[in-house]
């Protein structure tokens, strides 16, 4: 142990002001995160719940997707190879030439259809590769999209709870916050009952602070 951080502990002892406060303090920020935890458990549950469903159906579609485009592009491939096999020079690794008027008579006769089912083969190659690529970045955002939403829930609490009014509503919900907030208040000096006024119950009646710590 360094002998800054001794003395730091040195400073601190049980009986002075200071411990009290910082060791009251230090009960109520727990006590905060344990309220912030239990409060968005049921809210992340249902966002994960929902994200899960969402990701089965997607993933199911991709999957399917993935099953034609390798079906359509073995179909792209093959009717490239038909027209290539009657005109090779119109035929490239990436591009396809429609016959001449004379390569669409005589020893050529059939090339000009030939061409017809492999540019269609191929539109529908593409199309397909589009959906699917639609489909996968569907995916992506969505993930993206559920890590920023869990990511914001805490936050969400931890905002309202530094509001008055937050705070008293999750000190109704959460005796053990309210102990805490109440014992940082008298070691602190504070009255509880001037930071916290009478509040009235679901049922209506009025609900008098409890007596400080």
């Amino acid at each position: 142990m360094s002998d800054a951080f001794a003395g730091a502990q040195d400073d601190l002892t049980p009986g002075d002001p200071d411990f009290e406060r910082t060791l009251a303090q230090g009960q109520f920020e727990f006590a905060k995160t344990r309220y912030v935890r239990t409060v968005t458990s049921g809210v992340v549950s249902k966002v994960i719940e929902a994200a899960d469903r969402e990701r089965a159906k997607l993933t199911d579609e991709i999957k399917k997707l993935q099953a034609v485009v390798r079906s359509r592009y073995e179909i792209a491939i093959d009717a490239a190879r038909a027209y290539g096999s009657v005109l090779p020079h119109r035929v490239g690794k990436t591009w396809l030439q429609p016959p001449a008027p004379l390569e669409k008579v005589g020893e050529f006769y059939g090339s000009d259809r030939l061409y017809k089912i492999a540019v269609k083969a191929a539109k529908e190659f593409s199309e397909a590769q589009e959906l699917l690529a639609k489909k996968t970045e569907t995916l992506t955002v969505m993930e993206r999209t559920l890590r920023e939403r869990l990511d914001s829930q805490e936050a969400i609490v931890q905002k309202q709870l530094s509001t008055e009014s937050g705070l008293r509503h999750a000190m109704r919900r959460d005796p053990l916050l309210d102990v805490a907030y109440k014992k940082l208040l008298r070691v602190s000096g504070q009255d509880a009952f001037e930071t916290l006024p009478l509040v009235v119950d679901t049922y209506g009646a009025t609900q008098f602070p409890d007596e400080p710590l």
